[in-house]
């Protein structure tokens, strides 16, 4: 009698000890599961190894061309590089469709192995993950591409240039945080991808800032950084490398928020505030 009572007693304590809203889902993964986070970017990055070797095989050549003052051929090795990413960005985004089922699983408190729950979510999802990945691709070509352009020839024509700078700019985190929705949804919902896309679209809306400042300090980052030099390429790899599974968490608990708010309170309301404690409080989470 004794004995079942002190084990009612830890199970009570156990639920309350859970995660209320999505701060503390990500913060309680931080504390107890660093090592399957770990293991994620790690397998994530490997679907990553083939854009960084064409970073920083064009990064050099971009390097010594400067160097030896030959200018002419700066803008062809940035249009060739970028043109061998868009395969390797593919690539990566497959990889990312694991990612992100993994981080579903871990965002709902359910058991997951790492290895195994990734290649199933690659397998379930790769479709969609070869889409995402060439739309972000080309978005991000013509971002580099043309604003490499635009800024060779500012002296020319600067006005013209900056605003095509400022409105390549506005493209690429638009569409960019289109297809970080996108990641979140394809493990979520059965939508084929363009509805997908409508609603990636819709979410923009609801959740503006925490998905544009999560954007911006973590892709806008690493993009920033890969684009300058040597030393900030290395900088910027190694932080996506170990780093991006928290950012896949992140962008997993924004969109699960948008969620629950724009599509499940109306079409699957058994699944507002999936692997909170205290579902009474998903209107203040954040």
């Amino acid at each position: 009698m004794f004995n079942k009572q002190e084990k009612q007693i830890s199970d009570s304590e156990a639920k309350r000890s859970l995660p209320h809203n999505r701060k503390e889902v990500f913060f309680d993964l931080l504390r107890h599961r660093k090592m399957a986070l770990f293991t994620l970017s790690c397998f994530t990055f490997m679907f990553f190894i083939p854009l960084a070797v064409d970073l920083f095989y064009f990064n050099f050549l971009e390097s010594v061309a400067m160097a030896n003052d030959k200018n002419d051929y700066l803008f062809s090795l940035i249009f060739y590089s970028m043109l061998i990413m868009l395969p390797c960005m593919i690539i990566g985004f497959i990889g990312l469709s694991g990612a992100f089922h993994v981080a579903k699983k871990m965002v709902w408190q359910e058991g997951v192995m790492v290895a195994p729950d990734f290649f199933q979510g690659i397998k379930e999802n790769w479709k969609h993950g070869f889409l995402n990945g060439f739309l972000f691709g080309v978005v991000l070509f013509g971002f580099v591409v043309g604003g490499s352009y635009l800024l060779i020839n500012f002296n020319a024509a600067p006005i013209w240039s900056g605003v095509g700078i400022g409105a390549l700019t506005i493209f690429f985190l638009l569409f960019g945080m289109v297809v970080a929705l996108n990641n979140t949804q394809d493990v979520y919902y059965a939508n084929g991808f363009f509805t997908t896309m409508k609603n990636s679209f819709c979410l923009l809306g609801l959740l503006h800032y925490r998905i544009l400042v999560t954007y911006l300090l973590s892709t806008g980052v690493v993009v920033a950084l890969c684009c300058l030099n040597m030393v900030t390429l290395a900088i910027g790899l190694f932080l996506f490398a170990i780093l991006n599974s928290l950012v896949v968490v992140l962008y997993t608990l924004i969109s699960h928020y948008g969620f629950d708010r724009f599509i499940n309170q109306e079409h699957y309301p058994e699944m507002v505030g999936k692997g909170l404690y205290k579902l009474e409080n998903n209107d203040k989470e954040a």
